[in-house]
């Protein structure tokens, strides 16, 4: 009997995050809680100012709950809603170093003036290497535990005041701008979020019936918070991604220049399996704008998923020019060479020092999916079953999303060039077989997309395949043109 197991998807990962991971998580959120519990205590000892009209006992008791109670819902939306992050450890830790640094930094801000505390810091810091939605989330947490220190029956207003205008301040750092490409693009991002926020003050206390007499006399903090600001998100967004080893939008973007060291080497070894990635990468960054993911990251990965190849480039059909090595040799042998590629893949990037979340997708990008062709074709050699195991791929299935669209999408590019006479008809139904099969594989179970991210992805490879794949011009001589046009 042909061993064709199969995994169904049950929807519940199989392959969950190490239990470790869990446990380092919760080490670092310990670590936040007792940092900024010990920041308010030695700013109420050393200060000598009381929070609270309580017994100062109480107060701490009571800050400690609150702080823990937080924490615990932040720790609980990573769990539950960012599970990418347990596979990534530094990137969490990054985003706790930044609460935990811009909170404290708060708390004793507010002995200067409520006014002064940085309310936005977080989510700018946050933008370059974080999701949208993260930056957004840690920024409404750090003004929740930061305004909580004001929470007092003769600031209660101001209170209200500095949480609102620090939820709508991360909104506008988050949402109102596309991912930066440039340094001077984040710092613009940076001056126009903190001039919002001048602005939201303004409406804030006009609206409460302060008037401009109170934003006048509170003008020189909230202004003087916000231009400290921008000068801090200068400053510490290089040092926190050099501390952290952060890959953030401006090292991807380095990653992909065709100077880049192993990108050279696929132009110039392996200029098939090259054009290949250029053409995954344009499908890949499509697809990841459509499910709101990084799009640099996608073509990051895209451009590197198939580096593997360069130890053995004519083993590939992208790479030959006639002469297949495969047709001498046995089907078991040539699905040990195909597969290869991917852990190659992996050893060359961290031979050249390519960021994690890039060099995983060379295993991920195939996931356990077996060889088809050379499974068929070692079943054509004999009358005794075949055991499919042994014509997998022996790499990780995708543990992200973006792994998710380059599996995809690495796929596509191959088959609809395979094609004859596509139309988005026949690749929509292409697509849907691919993705349906994964899912039947259990290919899917490691990563969070969802099928309506897979539909949607299945609909931007359709839409951009016009763009990509265009037929020749046939010119009067009735001989095809050598360039595409």
């Amino acid at each position: 009997m042909e061993n064709t197991t199969e995994k169904p998807n049950s929807g519940v990962n199989k392959n969950k995050p190490p239990k470790s991971a869990y446990g380092v998580l919760a080490g670092l959120f310990a670590v936040v809680f007792a940092v900024l519990y010990i920041a308010l205590l030695l700013r109420v000892r050393f200060l000598s100012i009381a929070v609270y009209d309580i017994s100062m006992t109480a107060a701490n008791l009571i800050f400690a709950l609150i702080l823990f109670v937080l924490l615990g819902a932040l720790y609980l939306y990573v769990v539950f809603t960012r599970r990418e992050l347990l596979y990534n450890i530094k990137e969490a830790g990054a985003m706790l170093f930044v609460l935990t640094l811009v909170t404290t930094a708060n708390i004793y801000i507010v002995y200067l003036d409520p006014y002064a505390m940085f309310i936005s810091l977080s989510a700018l810091l946050l933008l370059p290497f974080a999701k949208k939605h993260d930056a957004f989330v840690l920024n409404v947490f750090t003004c929740l535990i930061s305004s909580f220190v004001l929470i007092n029956a003769k600031i209660l207003e101001v209170t209200v005041f500095t949480a609102v205008a620090g939820v709508l301040g991360g909104a506008v750092a988050s949402y109102a701008f596309p991912t930066s490409l440039t340094r001077a693009r984040s710092l613009l991002r940076s001056f126009v979020t903190l001039l919002s926020t001048v602005v939201i003050y303004f409406a804030l206390l006009s609206a409460y019936n302060l008037g401009v007499k109170a934003f006048a006399d509170n003008l020189m903090y909230i202004g003087g918070a916000a231009a400290a600001q921008l000068l801090l998100v200068c400053v510490l967004e290089p040092v926190i991604e050099s501390l952290f080893k952060l890959t953030t939008d401006f090292k991807l973007i380095e990653l992909t220049t065709h100077k880049a060291p192993l990108i050279h080497r696929l132009i110039v070894e392996a200029p098939g399996t090259f054009n290949h990635c250029l053409a995954v990468a344009n499908f890949a960054e499509i697809c990841a704008e459509a499910i709101g993911e990084n799009p640099y990251l996608a073509r990051a990965c895209a451009y590197y998923h198939d580096v593997g190849k360069l130890n053995n480039p004519g083993y590939f059909t992208e790479n030959q020019a006639g002469y297949n090595p495969h047709d001498e040799l046995l089907p078991e042998v040539s699905a040990d060479i195909i597969r290869q590629h991917t852990e190659d893949g992996y050893s060359l990037c961290k031979e050249y020092g390519i960021p994690d979340e890039v060099a995983s997708i060379t295993v991920e990008h195939h996931g356990t999916l077996p060889i088809t062709f050379f499974y068929n074709k070692a079943k054509t050699l004999t009358d005794s079953a075949v055991n499919m195991d042994e014509y997998r791929y022996h790499g990780e299935t995708p543990k992200g999303k973006i792994a998710a669209i380059i599996m995809i999408c690495d796929s596509a590019e191959a088959a609809i060039r395979a094609m004859d006479n596509p139309d988005g008809e026949k690749v929509d139904k292409l697509l849907q077989g691919m993705i349906d099969e994964r899912l039947r594989l259990g290919q899917f179970d490691d990563c969070a997309i969802t099928i309506k991210e897979l539909n949607a992805v299945r609909y931007a490879i359709v839409g951009a395949y016009g763009g990509l794949f265009h037929r020749r011009i046939k010119y009067n001589n009735g001989k095809k043109d050598s360039a595409h046009v």
